[in-house]
């Protein structure tokens, strides 16, 4: 939220909020495979670690800047720092958890994270409106050296614990043992994975991104404050948090599959209807659609991530589906961006909402459902 609202509030259109939140994308791609073979090299916690010192850093920057070019190059660097300390969580819950109970697990954790996202917009808008973007970045910024603390806290913790001392049982070192491979060689080896699958999550991402973008921005438009677009995006994050233990039961009851055809579906048509509101109450309708939808898909990205990806080259496989995923949090918001500045915002929201049929298309027709059930085990009456 506060990153296209600050661009904004440099006196620039809508063409420069999208910029900025590309520039968060390129960051994303950028950090992907340096992350994935940082995770493969040191294991999972170290990764992490790096993650939230650069996220730390970069926010700090962010609110000390006074150019549009300085925003755009700690955007760029909070998109690096977020590749990296996501793909090294995701990598940790890949190792931990068997496919049955990845689902639930990961989307457990999306959920988790959208609480977050539940809190944080109302929050933020308030800070905005009584303390300034500069100081609300110093803020987060103390948030997130708290997390920072948290981690190393941990760390410490499970070392010290007894089953850290058994061997083959610290998930943070698991990634020491995976064999050295290229990623050329990881890339040709699962090409179609790429073109199929890859493609799905990269239109699932781009439509995620536009609605990260599409929401501050469309507010701005209806003339809101930063305080009631804050209200808006957390009702909306607040039905897409407790939509996350359906999700984990889609995708492990009845497939991956079904999770991001619910997930595309709605979030497509609550951004579709957007350009329809003049209201706030029917502008917050429409946002609450868009992020039920996406609360339906909490986690469906890591879990087809983390299902496909092969055990003895996680972390590169990984490096590279984030790569291909995050490049539409750069398309998606370079295109509104783009069609923004020459046609108008509407027309911009259309063509963005038109990817999400064609990526249902996609995955029912290319990609193999993930889900492995185990058989049932005989009970003592049979």
């Amino acid at each position: 939220m506060i990153l296209p609202l600050y661009a904004l509030d440099f006196g620039h259109g809508e063409a420069m909020a999208a910029s900025v939140l590309a520039a968060r994308g390129l960051g994303n791609m950028l950090g992907d495979l340096p992350a994935g073979a940082a995770t493969a090299r040191w294991g999972d916690r170290p990764v992490m670690q790096i993650g939230i010192a650069m996220m730390f850093v970069s926010t700090v920057l962010a609110g000390a800047v006074a150019t549009t070019a300085l925003l755009l190059i700690c955007a760029t660097g909070i998109g690096f720092a977020m590749a990296t300390w996501l793909l090294a969580r995701l990598a940790l819950v890949g190792d931990m958890v068997v496919s049955q109970w990845r689902g639930q697990a990961l989307s457990t954790m999306a959920g988790l994270q959208r609480v977050g996202h539940f809190i944080g917009p109302a929050l933020v808008g308030y800070s905005i409106e009584q303390f300034g973007f500069n100081d609300t970045f110093f803020i987060l910024a103390a948030g997130i050296g708290m997390t920072l603390l948290f981690v190393n806290l941990s760390g410490r913790i499970s070392a010290d614990s007894p089953a850290s001392a058994q061997p083959n049982q610290s998930p943070s070192k698991t990634h020491h043992t995976e064999p050295e491979a290229s990623y050329t060689s990881v890339l040709a080896a699962h090409r179609r994975t790429w073109f199929t699958a890859g493609q799905v999550v990269m239109l699932l991402t781009l439509l995620r991104s536009a609605r990260t973008l599409l929401i501050p921005v469309w507010g701005v438009q209806l003339e809101l404050g930063a305080a009631e677009i804050g209200i808006i995006l957390s009702l909306a994050a607040g039905f897409d948090m407790i939509m996350f233990p359906f999700a984990g039961l889609i995708m492990d009851r009845l497939g991956r599959r079904w999770s991001a055809t619910a997930c595309i579906a709605l979030l497509g048509l609550g951004l579709g209807l957007i350009p329809f509101t003049t209201t706030s109450i029917a502008f917050a309708t429409a946002a609450i659609l868009a992020g039920i939808g996406n609360g339906l898909g909490s986690g469906i990205n890591m879990t087809l991530g983390t299902d496909l990806a092969p055990a003895e080259d996680r972390g590169r496989f990984l490096g590279i589906w984030r790569l291909i995923g995050d490049s539409g949090s750069l398309i998606g918001p370079s295109i509104i961006g783009f069609l923004a500045s020459t046609w108008s915002l509407k027309s911009a929201i259309w063509l963005v909402t038109a990817s999400g049929p064609w990526a249902v298309v996609v995955l029912w027709l290319t990609v193999r459902e993930t889900l492995h059930r185990q058989p049932r085990q005989p009970t003592a009456n049979q």
